[in-house]
């Protein structure tokens, strides 16, 4: 009997994990390197893009909005309210008390709230890049665990750290999507560990990220109906948690904060499916594209140049292994043919923006899955070379395409016309805006040019210029901001080469010759002017503010239109 109770509790203890082999230990080595790299890379361009102002606008609205919920206003910001429906339409001034949910429904970005309080300015990045790094370590850690070779593992976690669509937004401006990777891979990770606790937490989680993300889980949902019968149930539970969620917040919840959604993005997105309507929500635009299949075949595919192109880009440090695969199919079909069959300002083809993450998680999931049926075909020492240059063809064409001007200090922004700064350039440029910028209080309520807009965004009240100087408050009286902080010396350069910066500079002169409030210029220096409303010009900094507009201007006579 003591034996065969020994027996019993010996059964009853956990396995301990088998040794690593030296090939293990190198692979495992080379993943955390890449990590590495990718993050303290992340992480030192972040910090510059901040310091020589190349963040710019979307960066400031994602501070404003978490930086509001410190203040006992969450997701309040009057620069997403530059965005409304009621600004751009309507006319009427930017407000305080406005709330961003009426154009994404983003409540998990209320977890970085306390992060924000510690870190200010600097939260932001620390969490994009990593949120990004850990999601390619969950990735390693899936692979290691569907696959036997820890070479094939290491790969595929190295193609992530390489690919264009993750280093591209990464480097951009903060956006709510970087959270989307991490949280589809734990959820994936565990749907094939079958613990449901996690399961079921990252599920939940995966549609507090924004509005439309709920329709990653139908792809999931797809995946297993078709590769997991048995679990239609769990298949099910996931489409109507996704869907259902969509709906729900699309039709019954943002229209309590604002109009945006059916009145602005709706139709700015999708306006080709719902002709002369100038409002719809998602629920009218899907009932009316699903009568137009022609109309949605034409989307899909048009113009396939910029289509295929996509596809390769997403596919390429992979080896496009995902275009093969039906596993990435399933699991990316959905997102995609929301991006496909999208259209707008920002193109949602464009593979440094923030929507590529949307296309990601199931492109790396699927990916496993693809070569947990094929691990022979690694076997050829060919085909890993070939695998190697994928990966460097993605960083190169990364690299030279200088995402969100990430590596401007590298790159020209433009050959013809040649618009490039040097490093040295852009410190100083930098350092004496944000000197600058220090003259202004805290609390002041403030009107600044784009670049300068992520360094003022901890405040109440701060609009885009030119777009306006007043904004209403909370009692509804229209008011004029306190501080105007133009940087022309980053539009005139920019100018040269880029029509929306040359018309952005052309409406900041315009703006300022017609203040509707009196201001004084308070301060200047290389370029970016402060003035104060109330209050009377100062000089040396009047003067020079005189010289540079005729400066700026001259140089505008002598562009072509």
């Amino acid at each position: 009997m003591t034996t065969a109770g020994n027996a019993g509790s010996a059964q009853q203890e956990p396995k301990s994990p088998p040794p690593r082999s030296p090939e293990q230990a190198k692979a495992q080595r080379a993943v955390l390197v890449a990590a590495v790299l990718f993050a303290v890379i992340g992480l030192l361009l972040q910090w510059w893009r901040l310091q020589v102002l190349t963040a710019s606008y979307d960066q400031g609205i994602f501070l404003q909005t978490i930086w509001s919920g410190l203040h006992g206003h969450p997701f309040e910001s009057t620069l997403s309210s530059q965005l409304s429906t009621n600004v751009i339409h309507a006319g009427e001034p930017p407000s305080l008390g406005y709330h961003r949910l009426g154009q994404h429904f983003t409540p998990a970005l209320l977890l970085w709230v306390p992060l924000v309080g510690l870190l200010g300015i600097w939260a932001l990045p620390l969490v994009q890049v990593g949120l990004m790094t850990a999601a390619g370590l969950v990735l390693h850690r899936l692979a290691r665990e569907r696959l036997e070779d820890p070479w094939l593992a290491a790969y595929l976690a190295c193609s992530f750290f390489g690919a264009n669509a993750v280093i591209g937004p990464t480097w951009g401006n903060f956006t709510d999507l970087a959270q989307l990777p991490l949280a589809m891979l734990l959820l994936w990770y565990g749907l094939q560990r079958r613990q449901w606790w996690l399961l079921t937490l990252a599920a939940v989680a995966v549609p507090m990220i924004r509005e439309d993300t709920g329709v990653l889980l139908v792809g999931v949902s797809l995946w297993i109906l078709v590769r997991q019968r048995q679990r239609w149930p769990l298949a099910l539970a996931l489409a109507v948690l996704g869907l259902g969620w969509v709906l729900l917040v699309t039709n019954v919840l943002m229209p309590l904060f604002s109009d945006d959604n059916s009145r602005r993005f709706m139709v700015e997105n999708f306006g080709q499916y719902i002709g002369d309507a100038e409002q719809a929500s998602s629920l009218e635009v899907l009932m009316k594209a699903l009568g137009q299949p022609l109309v949605v075949l034409r989307e899909l595919i048009w113009p396939p140049g910029e289509t295929l192109r996509y596809l390769l880009a997403q596919g390429l440090p992979l080896m496009l292994v995902p275009l093969i695969s039906l596993d990435s199919w399933l699991l990316m079909g959905v997102p995609l043919m929301g991006l496909l069959l999208a259209q707008g300002s920002n193109n949602p083809l464009s593979i440094n923006l923030r929507y590529a993450l949307l296309v990601v998680p199931g492109l790396f999931a699927g990916a496993i899955e693809w070569w947990s049926r094929h691990p022979q075909v690694f076997a050829q020492r060919r085909l890993r070379r070939v695998w190697t240059g994928c990966i460097a063809l993605s960083l190169l064409l990364t690299l030279l395409a200088n995402p969100n001007r990430s590596l401007s200090f590298l790159i020209p922004d433009s050959v013809d016309p040649w618009v490039y700064s040097s490093p040295s350039r852009q410190w100083n440029h930098g350092a004496k805006a944000r000197e600058l910028l220090g003259l202004i209080p805290e609390g002041a309520s403030v009107a600044a040019t784009t670049p300068l807009v992520p360094h003022l965004a901890q405040r109440a009240v701060l609009i885009r210029f030119p777009n306006g100087v007043i904004y209403r408050d909370r009692q509804g009286s229209s008011r004029a901001v306190d501080w105007v902080a133009v940087d022309l010396d980053w539009l005139r350069r920019y100018g040269m080469a880029f029509p929306r910066d040359r018309k952005a500079l052309e409406r900041s002169l315009e703006a300022l010759d017609s203040l509707p409030e009196p201001y004084g210029v308070r301060a200047f220096s290389d370029g970016v002017v402060l003035l104060q409303r109330g209050q009377p010009d100062r000089q040396p900094a009047q003067a020079q503010l005189q010289e540079l507009l005729g400066s700026v201007q001259r140089q505008l006579d002598r562009q072509p239109d």
